[in-house]
């Protein structure tokens, strides 16, 4: 009796404290070769909602079974769960899949025993879940059988134990490829489509923190696309890949269709899903020939940005500076500045090298959120301010101007190139169509071609200077010199006031009122101390090294944080990953500096329609502030090979990886990008 009650309290300690003694699983369809079943990895549902199984599949050796995209031949299972009770959806997962041939023909699929791991979405947690499942699959070796399977399980509700399933259902889940770059260790991946009249080819475009090690790549799409060659061009290092495949034309139905590529290998085992559109073949070959395409790109955006309220304050003195000169000493002054702007582009290329091999993170406009630079910076433009005023004369300093090798004309052209340097200065704040895309490709290419490229952004922007050097007479449309000069100058001089006012309240980030009084102060002794007859010239040393060391001191600074708009939500406290597996998210990277993301901001993301439209379509806001350097949204940034904002884009479950708007972004814009989310 004694050794009855010790092996019943045995029996049922085991019972209770061991996790893997009993197994919750269906009998097994049988078939020809191949038997199909669902295993648990709990005994119950454990009051979640949502359960994962495994559909086990065994085959006789030799035989095979196929993946969602079956390659030349075959077909993959279909599943049907209408009969089964409480439950609201089942999710077929496909682990990483394996290519071989079968038949002659190029195939893909799995071999002798899978796991398909499956995700139940159930009704009533609190009831039990009747799992009636009917399946329909192709079995292949010699020949090919096709398979026809229905299976029963019940999964009771309650507090669950695992069983001896859990493990094998584990590892099973384990080979589903991730949809996670950063678990992934990629830092970039890009499919695109080009049609031809009779072929299209897909490209995919890839970048790892690790190295490729001879990657399978595996697409899915909606046509079942065969098994084709793939061309792969690797970098040398490996860490980057281009892979080509060919298709026939007719294969494909739509124009725009969801693809998924599957990269697998030693250190990879990524699925990356996305809509992509057929573009022309003429524009792959264009992009296909990468220097040139930099070239051009780089050309536009340095055009582009003569035209930022950033710099044409400056090009606009340039031109004022030159009407009274002569034909001759316009060329040269016109082309002093453009060789000011192009070596200062290059010089910006060469430190940003630098600081990318010290493993210092980067971007475009990077200076701006550090308080001195904002501080000479907004010096200058105050002085130059005064200067079109008539308060200021312009002169380089005496230790310069007494030196034997400078003359007027030396000192000309010196004032010539820094005007040029000074131009590039005001141009990094900006971003616009082609910059953003330039600068992304310099920061993510080779030394020669990111240098390559701040060379031909720096001939674009001195174009208009080129211009006039080449065709100096062009200079003499505008009227002659009169008294319309002095109200040109006058209107310039606001114009950099304007600019002014924009530094100093990017400053307010980081100094407090006092700062700008006593700075204020300082500046006007320093442009009226030749009225000030007991000012020695001894104290302007004093006066400037004063005005230098001013930030250093704690009770002129402040930490201001960005006032987020009531119906945003702050970059900075929110769970991004969490948001976007329910919602759809729109994202705006933003800074007090950035020219271009306040205009968006003022004409777009301000207007009633587009508020009405993002609310009405329960789309959740989010804004991250990059006035100031802030890490998370640098990495943010990085993940999606941005360097610079303005950033604006959607995210949601189904589009993870965002649907990146333009620098100038639209309404029409908007209401494009939230179709397509809702479809």
């Amino acid at each position: 009796m004694k050794n009855l009650l010790k092996n019943t309290i045995i029996f049922f300690s085991v019972w209770l404290f061991s996790p893997a003694i009993f197994g919750l699983s269906s009998q097994w369809s049988e078939g020809e070769a191949s038997k199909v079943r669902l295993i648990s990895p709990f005994t119950h549902n454990n009051n979640q909602e949502k359960i994962i199984l495994g559909l086990e599949y065994e085959m006789d050796p030799g035989w095979k079974t196929y993946w969602q995209s079956p390659g030349d031949g075959g077909f993959p299972q279909n599943i049907v769960w209408d009969e089964s009770i409480n439950v609201k959806d089942i999710k077929l997962q496909w682990p990483k899949p394996k290519e071989f041939q079968i038949l002659g023909l190029n195939s893909i699929g799995y071999e002798d025993k899978v796991i398909f791991p499956i995700e139940v979405k159930i009704e009533n947690k609190s009831k039990i879940t009747n799992l009636d499942i009917s399946i329909n699959y192709l079995i292949c070796k010699d020949i090919c059988i096709p398979g026809n399977a229905r299976i029963f399980l019940d999964v009771p509700p309650g507090l669950a134990k695992t069983t001896e399933y859990y493990y094998v259902v584990e590892k099973a889940q384990s080979s589903i490829p991730l949809k996670n770059k950063d678990l992934s260790f990629i830092k970039k991946f890009e499919t695109r489509a080009f049609k031809d009249k009779n072929k299209i080819l897909l490209e995919v475009n890839a970048e790892t923190y690790n190295n490729f090690e001879n990657p399978k790549i595996f697409i899915h799409t909606p046509f079942g696309l065969p098994v084709v060659d793939k061309i792969i061009d690797y970098s040398l290092d490996y860490k980057s890949l281009i892979a080509s495949f060919s298709f026939e034309k007719k294969l494909f139905s739509k124009e725009d269709f969801e693809i998924e590529v599957l990269l697998i290998d030693k250190n990879h085992n990524y699925s990356f899903v996305s809509k992509i559109k057929l573009e022309e073949l003429a524009e792959y070959k264009f992009y296909q020939n990468p220097l040139l395409f930099y070239i051009v790109i780089s050309l536009i955006a340095g055009v582009i940005l003569n035209v930022m309220p950033c710099v044409l304050p400056v090009l606009s003195i340039k031109l004022m500076s030159v009407l009274t000169a002569d034909i001759k000493k316009t060329r040269t002054s016109f082309l002093i500045t453009s060789i000011g702007i192009v070596s200062s582009f290059v010089l910006l290329g060469l430190i940003f090298l630098l600081l990318k091999q010290l493993n210092v993170s980067i971007s475009w406009g990077m200076q701006f959120q550090q308080p001195y630079f904002l501080v000479i910076i907004t010096s200058i433009i105050f002085l130059f301010m005064m200067n079109l005023f008539g308060q200021f004369e312009l002169q380089m300093p005496n230790f310069i101007n007494n030196l034997k090798f400078i003359n007027a004309k030396s000192n000309s052209y010196t004032k010539d190139y820094f005007n040029g340097f000074f131009a590039t200065l005001m141009a990094t704040p900006c971003s616009a169509p082609f910059v953003g895309t330039a600068i992304t490709a310099a920061f993510t290419q080779s030394s020669l071609i990111s240098i390559m490229i701040f060379l031909f952004m720096g001939i674009g922007m001195s174009s208009p200077y080129l211009l006039i050097t080449l065709f100096p007479k062009l200079i003499f449309f505008i009227p002659k010199p009169g008294k319309w000069m002095q109200y040109i100058k006058v209107f310039l001089g606001f114009l950099l006031f304007f600019t002014t006012i924009w530094l100093a309240n990017i400053l307010l980030n980081f100094f407090n009122y006092y700062y700008f009084i006593i700075s204020i102060l300082l500046l006007i002794i320093l442009i009226y101390r030749r009225k000030i007859l007991y000012f020695r010239n001894s104290l302007t040393f004093i006066i400037l090294l004063l005005f230098l060391i001013l930030p250093i001191f704690s009770f002129l600074q402040q930490n201001q944080k960005y006032n987020i708009d009531k119906d945003w939500q702050d970059f900075d406290t929110i769970n991004f990953n969490k948001l976007i597996a329910t919602d759809i998210v729109f994202v705006d990277i933003t800074a007090d500096w950035c020219a271009t993301c306040q205009f968006n901001k003022i004409n777009v993301l301000n207007s009633k329609n587009v508020i009405d439209l993002l609310k009405n379509n329960n789309v959740i806001l989010v804004r991250g502030d990059w006035t100031k350097p802030n890490k998370k949204i640098n990495i943010f940034l990085n993940n999606y090979n941005k360097f610079g904002i303005p950033f604006n884009a959607f995210f949601s479950n189904n589009y993870p990886e965002g649907i990146i708007l333009s620098e100038l972004i639209s309404e029409k814009e908007i209401v494009s990008s939230i179709n397509k989310l809702k479809k």
